[in-house]
């Protein structure tokens, strides 16, 4: 016992023997908890990328599924209005419709109903995908005339797959001669060119797990097994790494929700996605491998170095490691020269010279640094002004055209108008002097004068001219002040500031906002008696739809906006607020940064409200925002009556 406490006791050993004693578990032990770390890593990145992967191909999978039914949509349309298929309907040949019916490209069944639903005749694929009808329902002959195309999607009872059903009108501008009904089926053909293109199995499944096409070969009670193996959530569908085995094949197995976009059902049916994992196994476990490898030559190095290390350069390492954490946190002191041997006194001056080039070098760092800040914010003012400048051109360009285009015909359909009321009121005056003078001709000529006069429904006729023409008018009425609204939103002549109404400038804003504000946004104005203001009115407006879009928005399904202006003082106050969602304090400190959203990706630039505030600065003016989440949004424009020197747009 003696003798062991005395090899323990410092002194009494080498070195060597020492760091080995006391070094060469500390060493491995991390090692070894790194490599079990990096093992995990690898394979939890490589479910994670699997899930991905997965969730891709889901979406790959309802976008062709999607893409399917639109094109049998389009396609039914098409066929609906050939003419060749309208006059054979219209004649009632069925052996006529057959023929038009075989000379056509379908993806599907092309079946023929008459106006009251009644079978006529189809294609010549003849499909058993579901029980022949001959003859529509009320219900769906009531969709289908009120929609005028029809799209449904349904299981086939046998589980062949799912069934597309796409119906359309049959008819033109004068009468309904009868509906087209295409049939296609999306099932393992379909399933089997996705697995050889994508390289993964699918399954579509019913609701309540009754009936399945898939990819593969799958038995019933593979069908349970993936029930019981695939835990989900009614709402999102099963997200976690799972797996199971069908023969010899090991799958990572996911199950989405499809949802019927008619019925806006989000658990319609499910789409189970089936990874296989030869390769990730594969993979994993050369990883191992190649870890449990690296960690033994580690191990092996460590203890040799630990064996090699002397007294002599132990404490000179020390200091140069204490050194070194001094730099991680920010010490940039040189380690005094000290007698060792040539290898550490050279290190040691080694160092002391890095920390000098450090120093000289972080230094000339922090002036770059500050310099780039610089450059990067013209950089973005620059960028967010060519934006903002190339899009206020191309718009200006567009609605310039397009108010010149419709002045013209605006201008022929005025005069045209008033000259069609002056010959109504002519013809209807004739017309009834002409009924004065009926009395006097023989029985059997007014007998036949009024059975024309019924027939050509004329009564009718002379009472709703003049409603038509009225009609007529106000329709280019409000042509005109759309076109009114362009020319001055766009206002492409207004390059420089000089006074304009802003009261204008609103309204024409919220003419052009009129379409996604209709029916769902109530607009209030409380307008204050305001001087004209030195700006200019396109940059402004363009201002005014950022904020109004950015407000309307804000607002799910019904709401109020409010707008009000006010003049204080040398100042005119515009303020604009919204009864919507609002926003909290970290989306409100970075509402004004470009290139920052709140949208889904695609929907937004994040450049809108950016530019807007770069515009009222322009202006030597000031944009005050505030909000409360569920309570709405509210913004104050702050704008100069006059400005202090003079700007170019």
């Amino acid at each position: 016992m003696k003798s062991a406490s005395l090899y323990f006791k410092s002194g009494s050993r080498s070195l060597k023997t020492q760091l080995a004693l006391y070094f060469i578990p500390a060493t491995l032990l991390p090692v070894i908890g790194l490599s079990y770390y990096a093992t995990h890593t690898f394979e939890k990145n490589g479910q994670v990328s699997i899930t991905k992967q997965a969730q891709t191909e889901f979406e790959w999978l309802v976008e062709e599924i999607d893409t399917t039914e639109k094109n049998l949509a389009q396609q039914t349309r098409k066929l609906s209005v050939q003419a060749a298929l309208i006059q054979a309907v219209s004649a009632k040949k069925e052996l006529e419709i057959k023929k038009v019916l075989g000379s056509v490209k379908s993806l599907g069944q092309v079946r023929v109903y008459d106006p009251e639903g009644d079978f006529i005749s189809e294609g010549p694929r003849a499909l058993s995908l579901r029980p022949q009808l001959h003859y529509l329902t009320r219900e769906a002959l009531k969709r289908i005339k009120s929609q005028g195309t029809v799209t449904e999607r349904y299981f086939n009872p046998d589980g062949l797959g799912i069934i597309f059903l796409s119906r359309s009108l049959i008819q033109d501008e004068n009468r309904l001669y009868g509906i087209v009904e295409q049939e296609y089926l999306f099932g393992k053909n379909q399933l089997s060119d996705f697995r050889r293109s994508r390289g993964v199995e699918s399954l579509l499944i019913k609701r309540d797990f009754s009936s399945s096409v898939s990819s593969l070969s799958i038995e019933k009670g593979d069908l349970k097994k993936l029930a019981s193996h695939t835990h989900f959530d009614n709402q999102q569908g099963n997200r976690s790494f799972q797996t199971i085995w069908l023969g010899d094949i090991r799958y990572a197995t996911y199950l989405f929700n499809l949802s019927d976009p008619a019925k806006k059902n989000p658990t319609w049916a499910h789409v189970n996605i089936l990874v296989p994992l030869t390769q990730f196994d594969s993979a994993t476990g050369q990883s191992r491998l190649n870890i449990i490898m690296i960690t033994l030559l580690l191990a092996s190095s460590f203890g040799y170095l630990i064996f090699i290390f002397s007294k002599q350069i132990v404490k000179p390492i020390e200091i140069l490691v204490t050194a070194m954490k001094g730099v991680k946190t920010g010490s940039l002191e040189e380690i005094p020269a000290s007698e060792s041997s040539y290898e550490i006194e050279y290190l040691i001056n080694t160092f002391n010279e890095m920390i000098r080039n450090v120093s000289a070098t972080r230094k000339a760092l922090e002036s770059k640094i500050e310099e780039l800040k610089d450059a990067n914010n013209e950089i973005r003012d620059t960028q967010s002004a060519l934006i903002q400048s190339a899009k206020m051109i191309s718009m200006g360009q567009i609605v310039a055209g397009v108010a010149h285009e419709l002045n013209n015909p605006l201008a022929f359909i005025y005069s045209n108008m008033h000259h069609l009321t002056t010959y109504i009121q002519k013809i209807t005056k004739v017309f009834g002097e002409y009924r004065k003078i009926k009395a006097v001709l023989p029985p059997e000529i007014q007998k036949q004068i009024d059975e024309t006069e019924r027939d050509q429904d004329i009564d009718f006729v002379l009472s709703d001219m003049p409603e038509l023409t009225r009609s007529c008018l106000d329709g280019a009425n409000r042509t005109k002040e759309i076109v009114m609204g362009l020319r001055t939103f766009s206002r492409m002549d207004e390059s420089v500031f000089k006074p304009s109404d802003i009261h204008e400038g609103i309204r024409s804003t919220l003419r052009l906002l009129n379409a996604e504000l209709k029916n769902r946004v109530v607009v209030h104005e409380e307008f204050g008696d305001i001087p004209l203001v030195e700006c200019s009115l396109s940059q402004i407006n363009q201002v005014l739809m950022n904020l109004f879009a950015n407000a309307a928005q804000a607002i799910e399904g019904i709401g109020d906006i409010w707008i009000r202006t006010r003049q204080v003082g040398e100042s005119v106050e515009i303020e604009i607020e919204d009864s919507g969602s609002g926003m909290d304090n970290e989306t409100m400190s970075h509402i004004f940064v470009p290139f920052f959203t709140t949208k889904k990706v695609g929907e937004g630039t994040g450049l809108g409200l950016s530019i807007a505030y770069g515009l009222i600065q322009k202006h030597q003016g000031n944009i005050e925002v505030t909000s409360f989440l569920g309570k709405g949004t509210k913004f104050k424009i702050i704008l100069p009556i006059k400005q202090t020197q003079v700007k170019t747009g």
